[in-house]
């Protein structure tokens, strides 16, 4: 499981070392190939990572869903699934991330890996503190907002 966030910095060409501790939970599934693709978080944008057998899982449960054809599923096919790229870590745990979803992400060179369970988040470093402020805000304003989630 991915937990915890990391701050690392993109290269000249878009690459970025995955955290050795993201990279130690890869490893120990033996599956250090990622599916990325877009997503969004109070409204800031940032890019969603799978181990590549976990985006597998998660094409079949959608697949195995009904109502094919409804209008939200084929726009979260359409922008969601239609959006994920492959990204292979070199030899020195970096991925490079394809132009397209860093410029969606709205990534300068700081970036922000955010572990939530099964999947990491990678956010620009000026997004992730807007989701930060704006979870921090909520709670202060609302201290039960997340007794639903059982916490």
């Amino acid at each position: 499981m991915f937990s915890g966030n990391y701050s690392n910095a993109l290269d000249d060409k878009g690459r970025v070392a995955i955290p050795a501790r993201f990279r130690e939970t890869l490893a120990g599934a033996s599956d250090d190939r990622l599916m990325v693709t877009i997503f969004e978080v109070a409204g800031v944008p940032c890019l969603e990572a799978y181990p590549a057998r976990g985006w597998q899982d998660f094409l079949d449960e959608l697949q195995s869903r009904s109502g094919a054809f409804s209008q939200n599923r084929l726009l979260f096919e359409s922008a969601y699934v239609g959006s994920a790229q492959p990204c292979q870590p070199d030899k020195q745990g970096r991925i490079l991330l394809p132009q397209g979803l860093r410029r969606y992400a709205e990534m300068d060179q700081d970036v922000v890996f955010a572990g939530v369970g099964r999947k990491f988040r990678i956010f620009g470093a000026a997004g992730y503190d807007k989701v930060v402020a704006a979870y921090r805000s909520m709670l202060r304003d609302n201290p039960d907002l997340f007794r639903d989630l059982g916490i």
